[in-house]
């Protein structure tokens, strides 16, 4: 039986004031996690390393295992181990990139796209998406507009003209 392939692996000491070192392995079926505690007693020196083995399906469950890994190694550590452990690629991605994609879709799937996780609802409420998207579905750009965008956002700049142009094709179909 070969040994799994090793995904993530980072090595780290806690936060103060504890002097425990911690060892994080995701491999192609686990998630990995040892602790050397540092103990400066006498009485409690010699312990070997703890070693706790969570298989993927049980990582969402094991809250302890998420506290440890975010507190050693930082919130997006855990992001990271959980989009490889759901197979979810796309969070992996730098945000640009994910901005670059989104830019592509309609606005039902962009909303679609922020229900998702944290994440992308952190991309699709994004400036510079919103601005690419004004760029593709509206023909100017005025400087008043770009003022506007800079006090207001993107977003609520490309749903106001939106609003204005419907209102606009209801004008004239009433004429």
């Amino acid at each position: 039986m070969s040994t799994p392939k090793v995904l993530i692996e980072k090595v780290g000491q806690a936060p103060s004031p504890s002097k425990d070192f911690h060892q994080l392995v995701v491999n192609e079926t686990d998630v990995i996690w040892r602790t050397w505690r540092v103990a400066i007693r006498r009485d409690q020196r010699g312990l070997p390393p703890s070693t706790r083995k969570v298989p993927w399906g049980d990582i969402d469950d094991d809250t302890i295992l998420q506290d440890d890994i975010s507190r050693v190694f930082g919130e997006e550590t855990l992001k990271h181990v959980h989009a490889v452990v759901c197979g979810d690629w796309l969070i992996r991605l730098p945000p640009r990139v994910v901005v670059h994609i989104a830019s592509f879709l309609d606005l039902i799937d962009i909303v679609h796209l922020g229900a998702v996780c944290r994440f992308t609802r952190k991309i699709c409420a994004n400036d510079l998406l919103w601005e690419k998207l004004f760029l593709a579905y509206c023909d100017t750009v005025t400087d008043e507009i770009k003022i506007s965008a800079k006090q207001n956002g993107w977003r609520n700049v490309f749903f106001s003209h939106k609003l204005e142009l419907r209102v606009k094709l209801r004008r004239m179909k009433s004429k």
